[in-house]
């Protein structure tokens, strides 16, 4: 029996041949556009732990002290709607390392408290039950100093501010946040804070929902927590979703002091 479109076994070859040929160069020009043409950020970069992990209790403790009577900067820990998870007073954090010796009391500069009440005010309004998680605020500079040598030499160094000029943090005038629902749990962002993904931010939120990194629910989560900041005076970092400031960059170093520890 003859098949109606059987090919001599010769053609046949030369086909399958030929089709193996185009699909492999078709492969080897996507891998190479993808690499090529990648961010150099994409990937997931986690900075390497420290063989042994430090305890700044010291440090921690004078930081305490001079928080706690500092006039420019109060505590928020207790405040209502409020939830204190201070990664960086764990071990669970980019450094590997205990920063805060395990206290988990934030401050933030008084020019920023009327930003954080509005915040709050909007979702205890909006979102009964809803709160937010804090992960840091006002931050020492001995503290930015150990982030910023947990990535130097790397191609995500800029990411960090210097522990010399420091960022906002180290005036008192940023969070870090994420928002939790009413159950107390925090809704799914997609990257965990700290995540020095490209898509940890705006940035590349576009490129990873096409990808299926992220999924639109997580940016719809991204952009609830931007809106309610954005609405109460905040100022998002276009990198980190979790990251705002309570006035520009030029704005604070121009008005306000660097912490001097």
């Amino acid at each position: 029996m003859r098949f109606p479109y059987a090919c001599h076994p010769g053609h046949c070859a030369g086909v399958c041949f030929s089709i193996l040929f185009f699909m492999r160069f078709f492969l080897f020009i996507v891998f190479f556009c993808t690499f090529a043409f990648a961010h150099k950020t994409d990937s997931l970069f986690v900075p390497p732990k420290p063989e042994k992990p430090l305890r700044y209790c010291e440090a921690a403790e004078k930081w305490i002290e001079y928080a706690t009577h500092n006039s420019k900067l109060v505590e928020i820990t207790d405040m209502e709607g409020l939830r204190m998870d201070l990664r960086y007073a764990t071990f669970n954090n980019v450094t590997g390392h205990d920063m805060y010796c395990g206290i988990q009391r934030a401050f933030i500069h008084k020019d920023g408290l009327p930003k954080l009440k509005r915040a709050l005010s909007i979702i205890a309004k909006e979102l009964p039950g809803y709160s937010l998680v804090i992960f840091d605020a006002a931050r020492p500079m001995y503290a930015q100093s150990v982030l910023k040598q947990s990535v130097v030499g790397t191609p995500y160094s800029h990411f960090v501010s210097s522990g010399k000029t420091g960022g906002l943090h180290n005036y008192g005038l940023a969070l870090d946040l994420g928002l939790a629902d009413s159950t107390g749990s925090l809704l799914d962002m997609g990257a965990d804070f700290d995540s020095f993904e490209r898509c940890a931010g705006i940035v590349g939120e576009a490129d990873a929902l096409k990808s299926g990194r992220l999924t639109q629910q997580q940016i719809d989560n991204r952009n609830l927590l931007r809106k309610i900041m954005k609405r109460a005076g905040w100022v998002m970092l276009p990198s980190e979703w979790w990251h705002f400031n309570a006035f520009t960059r030029a704005y604070t170093k121009e008005h306000y002091p660097l912490f001097p520890m």
